[in-house]
C-alpha cells in the first residue's frame, strides 16, 4: 500500500494536479466573492441560489413552493452548500477551485495532445487562469456559464481526440459527454448550443458513411450518461408533483417572459449573431482569439486533420456563441453571459502558446525557474484583469462595505442585519423574512431564514410582463406574513421618495420603487435599521423593517 502511495505521488499527472491544485486556490481566494477572503458574498444571483437551495433541504419544492427560473442542479449544488455551511458559501468556493483547476489541467491535457513538449504544456495550463477570470465577464463568481466552462472545454478535447482516432470515440468517452448534456440541460439549456451542433453533425457523417456500429456505440453511451442525469430529476418531480410546475417555469417562463424578444426565428438569429460579432471586435484578445485564432484552427491541419473535424469545431463554436444569447436584445445581455465564449478561446490560446514557447530556449525537463516565472507572470495578469480583491478583507471598509468615514472595522448591510434579526428573534420562534422588489440581496442568507413565500424576491424583468410577482409581495407586506422586510432605495432617499425607474429594477439591484407602496408599509412595519455602501457602482441604502 505504501509502495502504491509512493508511485502515485510521482505519477507525472497527480503532481501536475497538486501544482494546479495550489495554484487555482490561492487565485479563487482573491477573486471570488464566494472566497473566505471576502466580507459576503453580495451577488444576488449567487444568493438566489443558496436561498432556494436552503429551502430545498428543508422539503420545499422549487417551481412549486418557491419561484426561481435557473435549473435544479443549481439549487442541489447550493443545497449542499447550505449543509456544509449554512450562512457561507464556502462549498461553492471549493467548487470553484475546482472548476478553475479541471480548466488548467484539460488545457494542459489538451497541449500534449497537441505534441506540446511535457514543460511548455504545463506552462500554458499555469498561464490560462488569466483568460477564464476575465472582468467583468467573470464577476463575483458562482455562475452556470463559469461552472460550464470546463464541460465545454472538454467537449474540444474530446473533438481533438475524435480527430486523432478517425472518430472513433470511446464508450467512456460519449457517456461523459451525454452525462454532461443532462447537466447542462437541468442548469441553463442557452449553454448546450456546443453539444447540439456537436451530436447533430457527428451523427450524419456517421449515418452517410454507414458506420452503423460506431453510430449506435455513440447513441447507446451518451444516452445511458444522459438519462444516469436526467432520469432522478423526473423521478423527484413526479414524486413531488411538481413536474407541471418545472416546465411552467424553467421552460415556458424563461422563453416567453424572461427572454426579452418576441420576434421571428431568423429575425433572433441575426439579433444574436449581431451580439456575438458586437462582443468579439469589442476587445482585441476576444477578436485575436476568436477571429484570427479559429481562422488559425481552421487552416492549420497540424491541430485537426480531417477537414470534417474542422468544421465540427467551428459550427460547435458558433453553436455555442449564438444560442448562449438567443432570443436577448443587446440592453438585455449581462457580460457574466458571455464567459461561455471563451471556452472556444482555448484551443487558439494552447497553440498560441506552443508557438511561443518554440522560440524560447527551455530545458527538456521540468525546471523551477520557468515554472516560477510564468506562475508569477500568471498571477499578475489575472490581478490585471480582475480587480475583485479591492472588494475583499485585503482593503477593510472599502465602499462595498460601508459608506460610512470611520476607521472602526465595518461589516456590510447583509452581516449586520442578519445578526440584528437572528438576536432579535426569540430562539424558538422561525424567522421570517421578505426581500422585497429586487433579486435576492444576500439577508436570507446573512439572517439564515428559510423563505415562506413564493416570490422570495423579484427579478429582471419589467413589471408589466410578471405583475403577480409585486403584487404577491405587497399581499405578504399587506398581511404582515413575515416579521422582516428588507429593501433598498438609492442613497439620500427614503422609502417614501424612492419611485423608481421604468417599473422595473434598475442599476444596482434596485428595486421598481417603494413610494406607492410606503404607506402601507410604513403602516404596518416600522424602520430598525439602514445601511448605506456601494453595489455595482451605485451608492445605495438598505433599509431593514420589523413587523409592528
Amino acid at each position: 500500500m505504501i509502495k502504491w502511495f509512493r508511485d502515485k505521488l510521482h505519477e507525472r499527472n497527480l503532481q501536475v494536479l497538486g501544482l494546479f491544485t495550489v495554484i487555482g486556490a490561492f487565485i479563487m481566494t482573491f477573486c471570488s466573492y464566494t472566497s473566505p477572503a471576502f466580507y459576503f458574498d453580495t451577488s444576488p444571483d449567487n444568493n438566489a441560489f443558496f436561498t432556494v437551495g436552503k429551502a430545498m433541504m428543508h422539503g420545499i419544492v422549487p417551481y412549486k413552493d418557491i419561484f426561481e427560473q435557473k435549473g435544479p442542479y443549481v439549487y442541489l449544488l447550493h443545497g449542499l452548500a447550505y449543509l456544509v455551511s449554512s450562512r457561507s458559501f464556502l462549498l461553492i468556493f471549493i467548487v470553484e477551485i475546482i472548476t478553475l483547476v479541471a480548466a488548467m489541467f484539460l488545457v494542459y491535457r489538451l497541449a500534449i495532445l497537441l505534441g506540446t513538449p511535457a514543460l511548455p504544456a504545463l506552462l500554458t495550463g499555469i498561464l490560462v487562469p488569466s483568460l477564464l477570470l476575465y472582468h467583468p465577464y467573470y464577476d463575483y463568481g458562482d455562475t452556470v456559464e463559469f461552472f460550464t466552462l470546463p464541460l465545454l472545454i472538454s467537449l474540444v478535447y474530446f473533438m481533438v481526440k475524435l480527430d486523432r482516432n478517425q472518430l472513433n470515440g470511446s464508450r467512456g468517452g460519449y457517456a461523459a459527454q451525454g452525462a454532461i448534456v443532462g447537466v447542462v440541460l437541468l442548469s441553463k439549456y442557452t449553454l448546450l448550443g456546443a453539444w447540439i451542433v456537436f451530436y447533430l453533425l457527428l451523427m450524419g457523417r456517421l449515418v452517410v458513411t454507414k458506420r452503423w456500429r460506431e453510430l449506435g456505440k455513440l447513441v447507446a453511451w451518451s444516452a445511458i450518461g444522459f438519462l444516469a442525469t436526467t432520469l432522478p430529476w423526473l423521478v423527484y418531480f413526479l414524486a413531488t408533483g411538481s413536474l407541471g410546475a418545472f416546465i411552467n417555469v424553467y421552460v415556458l417562463f424563461n422563453t416567453h417572459v424572461y427572454l426579452t424578444s418576441s420576434v421571428a426565428f431568423f429575425a433572433n438569429l441575426v439579433q444574436s449573431t449581431t451580439l456575438v460579432s458586437q462582443f468579439y471586435l469589442s476587445n482585441v484578445i476576444f477578436f485575436g482569439l476568436g477571429i484570427i485564432g479559429t481562422l488559425v484552427v481552421m487552416f492549420q491541419p497540424a491541430i485537426f486533420h480531417d477537414p470534417f473535424m474542422r468544421g465540427t469545431y467551428l459550427l460547435t463554436n458558433l453553436g455555442a456563441d449564438l444560442f448562449a444569447l438567443y432570443g436577448y436584445q443587446a440592453n438585455a445581455v449581462y457580460q457574466y453571459y458571455q464567459l461561455i465564449y471563451f471556452a472556444f478561446f482555448i484551443l487558439p490560446f494552447v497553440y498560441l502558446c506552443q508557438w511561443a514557447f518554440k522560440r524560447v530556449p527551455l530545458p527538456t525537463g521540468d525546471a523551477p525557474f520557468p515554472i516560477l516565472a510564468t506562475l508569477v507572470f500568471s498571477l499578475l495578469l489575472v490581478l490585471g484583469v480582475n480587480n475583485n480583491v479591492t472588494n475583499s478583507k485585503v482593503f477593510p471598509n472599502n465602499s462595498a462595505i460601508t459608506e460610512a468615514e470611520t476607521t472602526r472595522p465595518q461589516q456590510p448591510a447583509q452581516v449586520v442585519f442578519g445578526r440584528l434579526m437572528r438576536t432579535e428573534t426569540p430562539a424558538n420562534t422561525k424567522l421570517t423574512l421578505l426581500n422585497y422588489g429586487s433579486i435576492d440581496m444576500g439577508f436570507y442568507t446573512a439572517s439564515g431564514a428559510v423563505p415562506n413565500t413564493y416570490y422570495f424576491q423579484n427579478y429582471n424583468i419589467p413589471q408589466s410582463a410578471a405583475p403577480q410577482i409585486l403584487a404577491s409581495q405587497q399581499a405578504v407586506i399587506k398581511d404582515q406574513d413575515v416579521e422582516w422586510v428588507v429593501l433598498n432605495t438609492p442613497a439620500g432617499r427614503n422609502v417614501k421618495q424612492w419611485s423608481g425607474v421604468a417599473g422595473r429594477i434598475s442599476s444596482g439591484d434596485l428595486n421598481p420603487g417603494t413610494a406607492k407602496m410606503s404607506k402601507m408599509l410604513l403602516k404596518r412595519y416600522r424602520p430598525v435599521a439602514q445601511h448605506s455602501q456601494i453595489f455595482e457602482g451605485v451608492n445605495e441604502t438598505y433599509w431593514l423593517f420589523k413587523r409592528r
